[in-house]
């Protein structure tokens, strides 16, 4: 009887139901509707992990983005005070050479007063030792 049915294409299934498909191939396509499900879940739970990483991700851009900045600032900020100690630096040089040229300046004069006062001490001698 059942060879009947199943030319008729009905089918008796494991707890005697009629079926109009084949319970072997209800059973392939129920194991592949979760297997369907099992899949469309995963592929669900990998969009969300690959969203939280493109977040992630985005979100360390932002910050070395912002260190990047931050250590051009740094840099340019370096070289401006650089260039302020070298301007200062040359400043004092300056005014080093200023001095030692009017040390130099002085100290000519002096030797000039010197033999001045000792020419007007020997005149000064000579004039008292002349009286």
């Amino acid at each position: 009887m059942s060879e009947e049915l199943q030319k008729a294409g009905l089918y008796i299934d494991d707890i005697y139901y009629l079926r109009v498909l084949d319970p072997k191939i209800a059973t392939e396509t129920n194991d592949l509707k979760e297997e369907c499900n099992e899949y469309a879940e995963k592929l669900q739970n990998f969009k969300r992990i690959a969203a939280d990483f493109l977040q992630t991700a985005e979100n360390y851009s932002k910050d070395v983005e912002q260190e990047k900045l931050r250590a051009i600032n740094t840099q340019n900020l370096l070289k401006t005070v650089s260039k302020q100690r070298e301007a200062e630096q040359q400043h004092y040089q300056a005014q080093i050479l200023e001095r030692a040229m009017e040390l130099d300046r002085l100290k000519t004069e002096f030797q000039y007063l010197q033999r001045i006062e000792t020419e007007q001490q020997e005149i000064i001698n000579n004039f008292m030792q002349n009286q």
